[in-house]
Formats: structure tokens, sequence, C-alpha cells
């Protein structure tokens, strides 16, 4: 019973929580945004209803990364200017 009782009285040992580094993520914008971003570095024949069509079809939401936006477009054929 001695040894029950020396367990129950010494603390536990606890690690110490270790802080993760914060991952920098890159902001998000609308499609609005990144389209006026981008509009003067695509030719012109390309228009916003159909780029956005088109970036909704391939399962894009409303607000994504610059990044993941331009990844898309070059899917749907643009080459920027």
């Amino acid at each position: 019973m001695a040894k029950k009782e020396a367990k129950q009285a010494a603390p536990a040992k606890q690690a110490a929580p270790v802080a993760a580094a914060p991952v920098k993520q890159e902001p998000t914008v609308t499609f609005d945004v990144w389209w006026a971003m981008m509009q003067k570095k695509m030719p012109a024949q390309h228009h916003k209803e159909v780029v956005k069509a088109d970036f909704k079809a391939r399962g894009l939401s409303a607000k994504e990364q610059v990044a993941t936006f331009n990844k898309a477009l070059v899917l749907y054929g643009v080459k920027l200017k």
C-alpha cells in the first residue's frame, strides 16, 4: 500500500508542449478581386463570366488563394502576357 501512496504522491511528469512554427499562408481573395488584378495580363478575348464558370466547374470556391486561381487559369488555357 505504501507503493501506491508513493506513486499517487509523486507529481506526474508532463512533457512541455512544443509550439509549432506558425505557417504563413497566402491571403485569400474573391474571384472579382483576382480578376481585377489579372485582367490586363490576359488576352482581351477571355470573358470574366466564362472564366468564372470554368473555375466553378473545376471546384473552386468564390474565395481562393491567388496561386490557386492562377493554376486554374493555366488549366483553362490562358497564357499571361
